[in-house]
């Protein structure tokens, strides 16, 4: 029987910074053709927003501009759930 030891490289994760009122006013909304909010919780429950700088161009003139205008904070990923047993 042989153990491996895996190593996980992390990114850090820099996201628009979201109130649950803003989330679900925004989660699912297209914005842009095929373009949608995607909104996801992290560990400390906040909820963030990804944006492309092409999907950042695609909200101006929009409705949405104002998410551009949110504070940024660095996501923090929940842990993966434990493998099951074999």
């Amino acid at each position: 029987t042989s153990v491996s030891n895996h190593t996980f490289k992390t990114s850090i994760m820099i996201g628009y910074i979201l109130t649950i009122e803003q989330k679900d006013s925004i989660q699912g909304v297209e914005y842009a053709p095929f373009q949608l909010f995607n909104c996801v919780q992290d560990i400390n429950d906040i909820w963030y927003t990804f944006l492309s700088e092409e999907q950042k161009t695609l909200l101006i003139g929009t409705e949405y501009i104002w998410v551009l205008t949110l504070p940024v904070g660095e996501y923090v990923a929940p842990p993966p759930p434990p493998f099951p047993p074999y």
